[in-house]
């Protein structure tokens, strides 16, 4: 769009071309006030019909709940947002780097499942592992329960 307009400046025409975008700018306000338009009358059309079918007062608390719900949703979307830069490209390298593992341990998939076929015995490492970590668990709670 501002190639568009820096050709037309080039050949004279920018007048135009502004006027054309004026022009769209205000179809494109009139369509958006239809559409708040529309959304108020199938909301209202929607609560007509279901305080028809479950009544008046819980459809107005059914309408409160998705309220609250969806500003509890943009607030927490308003908390992601505000969180400083170098914690979001934190986040941000931390989801590469586990997708990174995720992509090398998919890639290496066919060479552990071939060890394995030769070596039947490296299945039980991760069983006793699991079931050492389960075992220490069990009797941390047992502990920590007989206090």
């Amino acid at each position: 769009m501002i190639g568009q307009l820096i050709t037309k400046l080039f050949t004279g025409e920018a007048s135009i071309y502004i006027a054309r975008l004026r022009t769209a700018a205000a179809i494109y306000a009139a369509m958006a006030l239809l559409a708040l338009g529309m959304i108020g009358f199938l909301l209202g059309a929607l609560f007509v019909w279901l305080a028809h079918r479950f009544g008046t007062v819980q459809t107005s608390i059914g309408f409160a709940i998705v309220c609250l719900v969806g500003i509890l949703g943009l607030y927490v979307l308003l908390t992601i947002a505000r969180r400083p830069p170098r914690q979001r490209a934190a986040d941000r390298v931390q989801r590469d780097v586990a997708s990174i593992a995720s992509i090398a341990a998919l890639s290496n998939m066919p060479l552990i499942f071939s060890t394995l076929r030769r070596r039947k015995s490296l299945v039980l490492l991760p069983v006793v592992g699991v079931a050492a970590w389960g075992l220490i668990r069990s009797l941390r709670g047992f502990r920590d329960r007989g206090l």
